[in-house]
């Protein structure tokens, strides 16, 4: 019930892009789900999850013919998000989030491909 209602109080952090805003909401709910999260830190987690995945989506667009800094870039934006996340997770959330990220549809990668549909389907279609 209070995830309707902190979509309402969230800052954009980029302009609109779906693909990001649709996997933001996906990645926070299951994050909340497997973390046991509160409304408060379930806020904060989403408004991460949006700039990691729309510094995600922008540094594929960016880099995208330089595999090598694109994936250094990728490690970074993943770092910061971690760095940031760390300061609001308890220690058992923690633990849960580590677990958590072992997950296939908690890979920070398959993440990144959901935001950069265009690079997805280029993919596929090879």
């Amino acid at each position: 019930m209070f995830l309707g209602l902190a979509f309402t109080s969230t800052a954009q952090v980029a302009p609109k892009n779906e693909a990001v805003d649709k996997a933001t909401v996906s990645i926070s709910r299951m994050m909340v789900e497997e973390m046991g999260l509160n409304e408060a830190e379930y806020i904060q987690v989403r408004n991460l999850n949006q700039e990691r995945l729309a510094k995600a989506a922008e540094a594929t667009r960016q880099f995208s013919g330089d595999a090598p800094q694109l994936e250094a870039s990728l490690r970074d934006i993943e770092e910061d998000f971690e760095n940031k996340l760390f300061k609001i997770l308890t220690n058992r959330q923690l633990e849960a989030y580590a677990e958590f990220k072992t997950k296939p549809e908690a890979n920070f990668l398959s993440l990144v491909q959901q935001v950069t549909p265009s690079t997805n389907t280029k993919k596929k279609r090879n």
